[in-house]
């Protein structure tokens, strides 16, 4: 009887040491995943560009209230819009800026595309 109760033990510990391998692999290949991926800076570069776009939507919100308060007039240049700001705009984008068109009162960046955002 204390053989096979040996016996027994021994399958459970090489199914238990089985099981953790393979939960181990799976782990370790699901990091270096993720590793790879943050490396390559797609996913930040998306959020980054998602953020300088959303302070570019500010920026136009507030041309868009001096506009109202001033019958209908636009801001004369990009100096004249970033006076009405009340600090200068932060890109989360490294080099990114806006371009402003007075004549028509039109935003633009300079970086949309995510890849560039570092």
């Amino acid at each position: 009887m204390n053989r096979g109760s040996g016996l027994v033990g021994l399958l459970i510990a090489l199914v238990i040491a089985g099981i953790a391998c393979v939960v181990g692999y799976r782990y370790l290949t699901s990091t270096t995943a993720a590793v790879s991926t943050i490396q390559q800076g797609q996913p930040l570069g998306a959020a980054r560009l998602t953020a300088d776009r959303a302070t570019l939507a500010a920026i136009s919100s507030t041309i868009q209230t001096y506009r109202s308060e001033h019958g209908g007039e636009l801001p004369a240049d990009k100096a004249a819009v970033l006076a009405l700001l009340p600090s200068p705009p932060r890109f989360q984008c490294a080099g990114n800026d806006f371009e402003y068109e007075a004549a028509g009162g039109a935003l633009r960046l300079l970086i949309t595309d995510a890849a560039a955002c570092r």
